[in-house]
């Protein structure tokens, strides 16, 4: 049966420039958008074949709307025979055809053909899509309970095998070639933000894992092509680990700072607001960091120099709030909607979490206390939790973005949150993150309850 982002069911009919935009293409050929931007309007271009389809998948496994009707044509998994295993192939397909649509991370850039590529000669990155597909699937509710067990145990068979194959192929490929490792320790770290409550293994993964081959690499690797849709789509995890967890991050660095700046100089095609947004996250991320380095009891900063170096401190906050709230003029200005574009719509939710974060930088440290600093008044602080918890009930009622993309934001809400009924709301979306795929969202939501009740 043909499944997921590799069937002919997803036919795009948006031309090229709005499917880039990600806004409705209206008004026929030309559309409005083109007619607007004076641009030849496009039609989609066919999908590409990647010759790679999957069988024997278990209608149990998916979800009514992808269950196959009367009429259709199953056709044949072409893939070696080294992995020709019915119950992984069906896990295969489940990771696929439900996991990928359901939680879309990438915005667009998720590689498929390097992906699927990658699994003859990688057998680590083949075991962790298979393990991150069968975790998912035994998160299914209406599933027979031995049904969930045993794709509970496939999945953590499939992990244990990535890991042991992962560490061999580490060792005889050179890692600053071997793109099929960055993909493996990207969906082994999906599989601890599914699996591991405490978040410990995601960081561990993404810490030592993705962050270190990407390093290892340098920035230049990923400045076109394979490894550049490989950066756009993990940078906004280790900004969320970065953040989330208080800890450092190499994309601050000078190097991986000017890439970005060449990424979209050498091809902005497929630009969106929200890559500027992940630039003003990483600005407040050093500047927490520098806050840090002086306000600690063993600051290396001399007495002499601590209040014009605080003053700076603050000084720079400053400069960033209005950069943000410039980002947000702009962003308004644009054509870019979040009613009808879901990455604009996260956009919209990390603006307000960051405004913020950043004032969280100095209001809770008292050397503060006497100097200018990005602060808020009590009634916008509030209209930025409120705005948080709608616009991510609307992403999780009307849009495929992954789960683990909203916790960093409704962490910073609840932080800030007064009202009994924001705070509830706050806890029911990180449950139903849980629930759907992402149980790293407990340690959030334990995390809030013992700050609000102790």
């Amino acid at each position: 049966m043909v499944l997921g982002p590799l069937d002919k069911r997803a036919i795009r009919t948006r031309c090229q420039a709005c499917s880039k935009r990600r806004i409705k293409c209206e008004g026929g050929s030309p559309c409005v958008y083109c007619m607007k931007k004076k641009i030849a309007c496009v039609p989609p271009a066919p999908a590409k074949s990647t010759g790679v389809v999957f069988v024997k998948t278990p209608d149990s496994y998916l979800p009514t709307s992808s269950k196959p009707q009367k009429g259709i044509a199953r056709q044949s998994l072409v893939i070696s025979k080294a992995i020709q295993r019915p119950q992984a192939s069906s896990f295969m397909a489940y990771f696929f055809n439900v996991f990928i649509i359901r939680n879309d991370f990438s915005g667009g850039s998720l590689d498929m053909d390097a992906i699927v590529a990658n699994f003859q000669s990688s057998p680590s990155l083949y075991h962790a899509a298979v393990a991150v597909g069968a975790l998912d699937a035994s998160k299914k509710a209406l599933s027979p309970a031995g049904e969930r067990r045993s794709a509970t145990v496939a999945a953590l068979s499939s992990y244990k095998t990535s890991l042991v194959a992962f560490q061999q192929e580490i060792q005889d490929r050179d890692i600053k070639k071997n793109e099929a490792a960055l993909w493996t320790t990207l969906f082994l770290g999906l599989f601890e933000l599914m699996y591991d409550v405490t978040g410990s293994g995601w960081v561990k993964h993404i810490l030592y894992g993705t962050s270190r081959m990407l390093q290892l690499r340098g920035p230049e690797a990923h400045l076109t092509g394979r490894g550049r849709s490989f950066f756009l789509t993990v940078r906004i995890f280790e900004i969320s680990r970065s953040l989330a967890f208080g800890e450092p991050t190499f994309l601050t660095e000078k190097p991986w700072v000017e890439l970005m700046d060449k990424m979209w100089l050498e091809d902005a095609s497929d630009w969106h607001p929200k890559e500027k947004m992940y630039d003003l996250m990483l600005q407040i991320q050093a500047l927490g960091e520098r806050v840090w380095d002086v306000v600690k009891e063993d600051t290396e900063v001399p007495s002499h120099m601590m209040d014009e170096t605080i003053m700076n401190l603050a000084t720079e906050g400053v400069a960033i709030r209005q950069s943000i709230n410039n980002w947000y003029t702009t962003f308004l200005q644009s054509s870019f909607a979040p009613e009808e574009d879901q990455w604009s719509l996260l956009a919209i939710i990390y603006y307000h979490a960051i405004s913020i974060f950043l004032t969280g930088l100095f209001d809770y440290r008292r050397q503060f206390d006497n100097i200018p600093y990005p602060t808020l008044t009590e009634s916008i602080m509030q209209a930025h939790v409120c705005s948080i918890i709608s616009h991510t009930q609307l992403a999780l009622s009307t849009t495929n973005l992954a789960g683990a993309l909203f916790v960093f934001a409704l962490r910073v809400a609840g932080a800030r949150a007064v009202k009994e009924d924001d705070r509830a709301a706050i806890l029911q979306m990180l449950a139903e993150i849980s629930t759907r795929s992402f149980v790293v969202a407990e340690a959030f939501k334990m995390d809030l309850e013992n700050l609000w009740w102790g």
